[in-house]
């Protein structure tokens, strides 16, 4: 009877503690190997959210563009936007918990950098920098 009051605390703290998120955090470098790149969640959603925007506001660009010089430094921020966003989910370069994030970001991330060169260029070139916008469907396919 006594064994069964000390192990009902331990039962209920175990309980609690698999609940929490924090646990993965201390569990998780030793359930994946070192190489391995764990995205967090909170990661993910901040990133996309930006890529979004971007995605959203460079369309806007292309549908009514602004005078030229405008027009070419409102696309030429959008794309760093992007390039940034997409960095900060590829910081190691191995593999993640996301495959269509490793499947797909190197190739977006080569699409962002060669439409930014493109639009960098005298005269610059928007076509790059206007198929980017459709490049979600990489990972989300048509909508």
């Amino acid at each position: 009877m006594k064994s069964i009051r000390l192990l009902a605390p331990l039962v209920i703290a175990l309980n609690c503690a698999a609940g929490c998120a924090d646990v993965a955090r201390w569990v998780r470098p030793y359930t994946y190997p070192p190489e391995f790149r764990y995205i967090e969640r909170d990661q993910l959603r901040s990133a996309m959210g930006q890529l979004a925007r971007h995605v959203r506001e460079l369309d806007e660009h292309i549908q009514a563009p602004s005078e030229p010089a405008q027009h070419r430094q409102d696309i030429l921020e959008h794309l760093a936007g992007m390039d940034a966003a997409v960095g900060s989910l590829n910081v190691s370069g191995w593999p993640s918990n996301h495959p269509l994030i490793d499947m797909n970001l190197p190739k977006f991330q080569r699409d962002i950098r060669l439409a930014r060169q493109a639009v960098e260029r005298a005269p610059p070139n928007y076509t790059l920098a206007y198929s980017v916008t459709g490049a979600c469907v990489y990972c989300h396919g048509r909508r």
